[in-house]
């Protein structure tokens, strides 16, 4: 495949494709880059960066998510070389931590995720992290995450299974060794050499500089999202890093090139290809992952931040590089049950591949619309049931009485059962809402607020229905007791 020659045509279908993509997706904004062997050969912006009608260009920074794992990825390894760390090494030698586990996980199973940390842990933090802004966000994060996961862990392999912990220790890793802070280490050797001067370490930063506005989607509409969680300091080496499709581009040229981008060269030909080398194939690599299009081997890693999500590939076999950014996500923009890594900028990037390389596009699934469309009727069918079976419940209540002659203590015990019933969705939304029992409750709260409070309206109706069965459990057995008399 030689993309430079075929003319400009087939970026004529890339745009239509994306035109199509972008309605079908309800996308406020998209940036796309597409490189090739050392040269970029299309950047173009589409859509709106935030409401005033700003539009998206090659030069706007979007956040990146997990796309900034290999970025953190590329500084562990940019110290190897330099004789700083050895990836076979406890992490004991480099992070100040007093926990066993320290002794025996090494640099390079972090790096592979391959440390036996789990995802779900990671939760609690982001959570309690966003309260920290400073400087030293992100070693109070490593730290506890070294007392969460270093306490219990065991001298054994263990699979693949990804977890932000790795990310953040890695990155505390680079504070410790180099003497720089994480931000400043990665501005001064990656994002200078390699020219990407549209990306930031800090969310203040990107903000100064255009960053796109984040969007959630509420009942399938686009709605900027204010709240603090675009930006988590503690887990910035994890996936809250800013850039452009224009830097990305030439970030992707240096993975493509050996590690060089112009005159530069950030890492070697061999550290670059050891980031990009599963241990075993279909686990991590080092901030890559390998899949297949079309049955060409590519290597890539999606992203996704509150509001915004990526992905960006590359195609070893044809020198082929591509990133789309957008400034939307929500839970329901991921392909469920199976591939929650796959997301629609994920189809988008893929689509393009095929574009490029004159293959059908797969069918990319159900649009947003037609997600939305299922899951509000849902809604609107469970929603409508109950409030008919509560108006039921009013009027068998409140309307005219006729007592049941059956026996009242029987009664009393099959009402007594609904009410539990009723009450206990409501119980549980409150302390799922007002403790950390379950973190994962209060990630869908961010990502699924539409969802959320859909399902909290609900209990509230449903114990409604509950303090309704009260009342007509005292009305009949008051009423029976009179008759008795």
């Amino acid at each position: 495949m030689q993309i430079e020659g075929s003319g400009t045509s087939v970026f004529s279908e890339v745009d239509t494709y994306i035109a199509r993509e972008m309605k079908r997706q309800r996308l406020p904004g998209l940036a796309l880059g597409i490189v090739q062997g050392d040269r970029i050969l299309y950047l173009k912006g589409y859509g709106q960066a935030d409401s005033s009608g700003r539009p998206v260009t090659p030069e706007t920074p979007f956040g990146i998510g997990s796309i900034g794992k290999s970025i953190t990825a590329m500084a562990i390894l940019r110290l190897v070389e330099e004789g700083k760390i050895d990836l076979d090494a406890p992490i004991q030698r480099y992070i100040p931590t007093p926990y066993n586990g320290a002794k025996f996980i090494t640099v390079r199973q972090l790096l592979n995720q391959t440390s036996g940390f789990t995802q779900i842990s990671t939760f609690s933090n982001t959570l309690s992290s966003i309260n920290v802004q400073d400087q030293d966000a992100l070693e109070k994060n490593a730290l506890s995450y070294a007392e969460k996961f270093l306490k219990r862990a065991v001298q054994t392999a263990q699979p693949f299974r990804y977890s932000n912990a790795n990310y953040v220790l890695l990155g505390y890793i680079v504070k410790q060794v180099s003497g720089q802070s994480y931000g400043d280490y990665v501005k001064e050797h990656i994002f200078t050499p390699l020219s990407m001067q549209d990306s930031y370490v800090t969310l203040d930063e990107a903000a100064e500089h255009g960053l796109a506005k984040p969007h959630r989607r509420i009942f399938g509409y686009n709605v900027p999202y204010e709240g603090p969680y675009i930006y988590i300091p503690g887990d910035a080496p994890a996936g809250y890093l800013y850039s452009s499709a224009k830097d990305m581009s030439h970030y992707l040229l240096a993975q493509m090139n050996g590690g060089r981008f112009g005159e530069h060269s950030v890492l070697s030909s061999e550290s670059t290809r050891l980031m990009q080398t599963e241990p075993v194939p279909g686990t991590y690599a080092m901030g890559w992952m390998t899949d297949h299009i079309n049955g060409l081997q590519v290597i890539g890693q999606p992203g996704g931040s509150i509001g915004f999500q990526a992905q960006t590939y590359m195609v070893p076999e044809q020198q082929l590089g591509v990133i789309v950014f957008a400034n939307v996500l929500d839970a329901i923009d991921a392909s469920w049950p199976n591939k929650t890594h796959v997301i629609t900028t994920t189809h988008i990037a893929t689509g393009v591949i095929s574009l490029l390389n004159n293959e059908p596009i797969a069918g990319s699934g159900l649009s947003i619309s037609q997600k939305y469309g299922v899951v509000n009727g849902l809604l609107f069918l469970l929603g409508v049931w109950l409030l008919y079976t509560t108006y039921r419940t009013a009027k068998r209540c409140f309307g005219p009485w006729s007592p049941d002659k059956s026996n009242p203590a029987k009664i009393s015990i099959k009402v007594t059962a609904r009410i539990f019933l009723n009450f206990a969705g409501l119980i549980l939304v409150l302390l799922l809402s007002m403790t950390q029992v379950l973190p994962v409750w209060h990630i869908a709260t961010i990502y699924q607020p539409d969802l959320i409070l859909w399902l909290k309206v609900m209990t509230v109706l449903m114990a409604l229905k509950g303090s309704l069965e009260i009342t007509r459990l005292v009305r009949l057995n008051g009423t029976k007791k009179e008759e008795e008399a």
